[in-house]
């Protein structure tokens, strides 16, 4: 009976977190979109886009002890972000001439997404963290690409298609930058070898597709974050 009640403890504590973090990052995302000047340049970053929301996912997914769990979690925080920021944002599609359809399709849209994308970047950093060097080298590159590609994808819009993405070139190369930091330290600090020139091929092939999955994601006609 103890060990069951220490196991239950342990479960919702292993829950609590990424349901803290996708909570915050909802109401984060959500202030973003309220905040003007300085403020809303430094929220959009940290809470609405691709490479935060990822981050977040992935940062969460990491400590899991299975890949199974590490899913799990990078789930849980992608969709409860994605509920709470399309919840924040219900009472402006209620109003008379509110666009409530529309915010109804983005939140289903997202919340696909979050699912789809969420369990296979937890899998990836369970592997990053756990798995042998090889594997952990091509997890770690392709996380690289999922974390750096929505950043990639703006930088390299205008020069391919005339037109930019949401954001500017400065915001893609923040984030691309910050996707591949983070991805990089994580396989660095990982216990065990490291093959990194595995990684570094990884990461390259990676960067490029995610770039032309964000840019597909990015052209779907609904509501972003």
């Amino acid at each position: 009976m103890v060990e069951s009640h220490a196991a239950s403890a342990r479960q919702r504590i292993g829950i609590g977190w990424p349901l803290t973090a996708g909570v915050a990052l909802g109401i984060a995302a959500f202030c973003a979109d309220l905040a003007d000047g300085p403020l809303r340049t430094v929220l959009q970053f940290v809470a609405s886009t691709g490479f935060a929301w990822g981050c977040a996912a992935f940062a969460a997914a990491y400590p899991a002890r299975t890949r199974r769990g590490a899913a799990a979690a990078a789930v849980i925080v992608l969709c409860t972000a994605t509920g709470c920021y399309y919840w924040l944002n219900l009472p402006g599609g209620l109003r008379p001439g509110g666009e409530f359809g529309p915010l109804l399709r983005a939140f289903g849209y997202w919340m696909l997404l979050s699912v789809a994308g969420g369990a296979p970047l937890g899998a990836l950093a369970h592997a990053v963290r756990a798995d042998g060097a090889r594997r952990a080298a091509i997890a770690a590159g392709i996380a690289c690409g999922l974390l750096a590609g929505a950043g990639i994808a703006i930088v390299a819009a205008p020069l391919f298609t005339g037109d930019a993405l949401r954001g500017g070139p400065a915001t893609g190369a923040l984030q691309a930058a910050a996707g591949i930091t983070v991805a990089t330290w994580s396989f660095a600090r990982r216990r065990g070898p490291r093959a990194w020139p595995l990684y570094g091929i990884a990461a390259l092939a990676a960067c490029t597709a995610g770039a032309l999955a964000w840019s597909a994601v990015e052209a779907v006609p609904v509501m972003g974050f």
